[in-house]
């Protein structure tokens, strides 16, 4: 027998056997027991919020840990948060826009699986729990499986198929769309995308109703009323139904609080954090070691990808951001380059004349490299990196563990309440409610720059005025490749400080209405294991 990556079709199987994927939801609950009780089915959807920060449980051999995989998957893709060099060659192909295009190539397969392994998990607790009384617990257990269901299927249509704005969503091909948990097993054909986001907004309104009626203690582990709200506004704003995304966004601000400038240039480490609506709180047992977000994206996790590899940000991102803006010190655009060395970087490179004698020279040259060590060591001190850190210039220290220089785990972020104001303002703003949309805009940057005043901005320049926000904002937090496919932005890294010969094809592409490389390759063994998709239904 095959073994399935439509891993839905076999969840709750226990046996550890070589034909079937491991998909239970929870180690500790199994099938009959999870849909006999709430209290049964809200340990199985405690599997859940672990499938999203922990390493796979199904996908054999790679391991990859849910978001924390995904989110730097879908900006490295991108134009803002650039690599500094191959380092130890994790995401080579990804920069490069190989991987994702290719069907058999993890990148192309581990958002499949992951966000189908979620559907299957949550469709067994949706089935079971529909047939039950409805307690106020079990409301809310089915409020937030309905709410993942939403985000996985969202996710999955971003990826794998065109956008909604700029595509024919009555007739393009979308992702296929299971919901039942039991036999006939058989994989299905790919609905229209249409189809697809009629799903998404059906459940996620399933789930406001449902968390309205019974909303959550507090853990952010869970997906609360507010956390709803956001994807809402996500998915409604993705499919330019601005005044749904506006009024969604609205309501998801309720309750949370703009962060400090301490509290902001702390590390985005934690989520006890007054922006953090949504997040992964992990604890010392549950690290995923070298598989872990800030392994990838972090300045002071000590890993060789981001040791060797430090993240840079678009010097002509950069550049926009105003001097006042405190959010300009999260990267490091003086910072000394390793790549070149003291000798090389030009900033400490000495002039030695050529009536220089050996001495001379070799006195100007340890000068240069003793003021070069100096600024490392300013830099090493403030972040809790060492020697073994490089640095470049423009680098990130955005996201900094909480125990610098370990693999200790920090939380895992997945919505913070500043994207609803971006989402408020560029949905308004769409709208043509031009006042309000930079009264909304006003409202966060003004916390994060003390000199920025209310746009008198209209139209495009006030649009273009909130995306520029929106991208420092939100930079490395896993938007940029989900902002430029609905924006139908092309890529171009001219200007960025980005290395053509590191980026290859990653450099320059046509926008994604007309390049088909935009969209992730269906996995082949979906392919070879679906009868009711073909070659012909590929990408």
């Amino acid at each position: 027998m095959k073994k399935f990556i439509y891993i839905f079709l076999v969840a709750f199987t226990f046996a550890c056997s070589e034909d079937f994927l491991e998909v239970t939801p929870t180690d500790a609950v199994g099938k009959a027991d999870v849909i006999s009780s709430s209290e049964n089915m809200r340990t199985a959807l405690n599997g859940v919020h672990r499938l999203m920060y922990q390493q796979s449980p199904i996908d054999a051999g790679n391991s990859r840990a849910g978001e924390g995989y995904i989110m730097p998957l879908l900006e490295f893709g991108g134009n803002d948060m650039l690599h500094s060099s191959s380092g130890n060659g994790w995401f080579n192909g990804r920069i490069k826009w190989l991987t994702h295009i290719n069907p058999d190539y993890t990148d192309a397969r581990f958002p499949w699986i992951h966000y189908y392994h979620l559907i299957a998990n949550v469709n067994n607790i949706i089935n079971a729990g529909e047939t039950m009384t409805q307690t106020d617990d079990l409301k809310n257990v089915l409020g937030q499986a309905y709410a993942y269901r939403a985000f996985a299927y969202f996710r999955l249509v971003q990826l794998y198929a065109n956008s909604y704005t700029w595509g024919t969503p009555s007739s393009d091909p979308g992702v296929p769309i299971v919901l039942e948990t039991k036999a006939p097993y058989a994989g299905t054909k790919r609905e229209t995308v249409e189809a697809v986001y009629d799903l998404v907004t059906s459940d996620i309104q399933k789930a406001i109703t449902l968390l309205t009626a019974s909303p959550n203690s507090g853990d952010l582990s869970n997906i609360s009323l507010g956390a709803a709200q956001g994807i809402a506004a996500r998915v409604y704003l993705t499919m330019g139904n601005w005044t749904e995304a506006a009024g969604h966004a609205k309501l998801a601000q309720t309750g949370y609080s703009l962060m400090s400038e301490s509290q902001y240039l702390s590390g985005f480490n934690r989520s006890s954090l007054p922006e953090m609506m949504w997040s992964g709180h992990i604890v010392s047992d549950q690290t995923a070691y070298f598989y872990a977000w800030f392994y990838y994206i972090g300045t002071s996790f000590n890993g060789t990808q981001n040791r060797t590899n430090p993240k840079m940000i678009n010097q002509e991102l950069y550049a926009q951001i105003s001097n006042t803006d405190y959010r300009k010190k999260l990267w490091l655009s003086e910072a000394p380059d390793s790549y070149l060395g003291a000798l090389a970087d030009p900033r400490y490179a000495p002039e030695i004349p050529e009536s220089a004698t050996p001495e001379e020279k070799k006195a100007l040259e340890d000068a240069a490299k003793t003021a070069f060590e100096a600024d490392r060591k300013v830099i090493q001190s403030a972040y809790g990196i060492t020697s073994r850190f490089y640095t470049t210039p423009y680098m990130s220290v955005k996201f900094l563990n909480q125990s610098p220089g370990t693999i200790d785990p920090d939380d895992v972020m997945y919505m913070r309440v500043s994207e609803m104001y971006l989402i408020e303002a560029e949905a308004l703003c769409r709208e043509g409610q031009y006042d309000a949309a930079a009264t909304a805009l006003y409202n966060l940057v003004s916390i994060r720059d003390d000199a920025y005043v209310k746009s008198a901005e209209t139209g495009d320049n006030l649009l273009q005025e909130i995306l520029v926000q929106r991208r420092i904002e939100l930079w490395g937090e896993g938007h940029r490749w989900l902002d430029m496919l609905r924006n139908d932005v092309l890529l171009d890294l001219s200007g960025s400080g980005a290395s053509q010969t590191l980026y290859s094809n990653g450099y320059r592409q046509a926008k994604p209405s007309a390049n088909s490389q935009w969209l992730f390759k269906i996995p082949s063994e979906e392919i070879n294991a679906n009868p009711n998709i073909n070659d012909t239904d590929q990408n």
